[in-house]
C-alpha cells in the first residue's frame, strides 16, 4: 500500500486536485466577451504547482539509475494490475475511436488520423501485455502505434491554437500532448533498450499529473484519451522493479 501511494496516489492526488482548479480557473480566469485571461489565483496556484511537482520529479530524476535496460528487466508482467492496463487500454481505444469519427467528420486530417492510431494503441496495448503475462518475446511492434497516436495527438491539439494569443488558456492540453508523447516514446525504448529507468519515471510520472489535470480542458474524446494515458503510465510505474539507486 505504501509502494502504490508513493510511485501512483500521490500523483492521482496532485493531478485531481489541479484538475479541479483549472476547473474553477475555466469558469473564472477568463472575460466571457474578450476570451482573454484575467487575474485568477487558480491560474496561479495551478502554476505555481505544477512548478513544484516538476522540480520534485527533477530530483527524483537524478536518484533513479541512468543505465539503459531492456523491459522485462524493469517491467514485471501485470497481475493485480491487469484490470487497470485492461481498462487504461480500453479508455485509450474509445477516445480514439470518438476522435476519429470528429476529426474526419470536421474535415481535420491529423485528428482523425490521431484517433484512429489511438484505437491501434490501445489494442497494442493489450497484445504487449497479453504477450508480457505468457512470457512470450516482446517486440516494439505493439507499441508502434502508441508511438505515431502521440506524434498526431500533439499536431491534433497544437495546430487549432497557434496563433491563440492567451497563454494560459493552451498551454496545458498542449504541454500534456507533448509529454504524453515523450513517456510512450520512453516505454516503447525499453523494447529496444534504449531508455532508462531515469528518464521514464520522470516523464511517465508528469504525463499521469497532466493527463488528470488536462480532463478540465478536454471534450468527450480527449477526456478519455487523457484517463487512459494516466492509467496506463500509472500502471508501467507500479510494475517498475526496484533498481539499486544511481550513485
Amino acid at each position: 500500500m505504501k509502494n502504490l501511494f508513493l510511485r501512483v496516489g500521490r500523483l492521482w492526488c496532485l493531478g485531481i486536485g489541479l484538475m479541479l482548479m483549472r476547473l474553477t480557473q475555466n469558469r473564472s480566469g477568463f472575460d466571457p466577451v474578450t476570451g482573454l485571461s484575467v487575474p485568477s489565483m487558480h491560474g496561479r496556484v495551478c502554476l505555481i504547482f505544477l512548478a513544484i511537482c516538476a522540480v520534485g520529479e527533477l530530483i527524483l530524476f537524478f536518484r533513479s539509475p541512468k543505465e539503459k535496460t531492456d523491459f522485462s528487466v524493469l517491467f514485471a508482467p501485470p497481475e493485480k494490475e491487469l484490470p487497470a492496463v485492461v481498462l487504461g487500454s480500453l479508455l485509450l481505444a474509445a477516445g480514439g475511436a470518438l476522435l476519429a469519427l470528429e476529426g474526419f467528420q470536421q474535415g481535420a486530417l491529423a485528428a482523425g488520423v490521431a484517433g484512429a492510431l489511438a484505437a491501434a494503441a490501445g489494442a497494442g496495448l493489450l497484445l504487449l501485455n497479453r504477450k508480457a503475462r505468457a512470457g512470450e518475446e516482446l517486440s516494439v511492434v505493439p507499441l508502434l502505434p502508441s508511438m505515431l497516436f502521440a506524434v498526431f495527438f500533439v499536431l491534433t491539439v497544437y495546430i487549432p491554437v497557434e496563433d491563440d494569443p492567451v497563454f494560459a488558456r493552451y498551454y496545458l492540453p498542449v504541454l500534456t500532448a507533448a509529454m504524453i508523447a515523450c513517456s510512450f516514446s520512453q516505454l516503447a525504448g525499453f523494447l529496444r533498450k534504449d531508455s532508462s529507468p531515469r528518464g521514464f519515471v520522470f516523464a511517465g510520472d508528469m504525463t499521469v499529473v497532466l493527463c488528470l489535470m488536462s480532463i478540465a480542458d478536454g471534450n468527450p474524446a480527449r477526456i478519455l484519451l487523457f484517463a487512459g494515458c494516466a492509467l496506463v503510465m500509472s500502471v508501467y510505474l507500479l510494475l517498475c522493479r526496484d533498481p539499486a539507486p544511481a550513485a
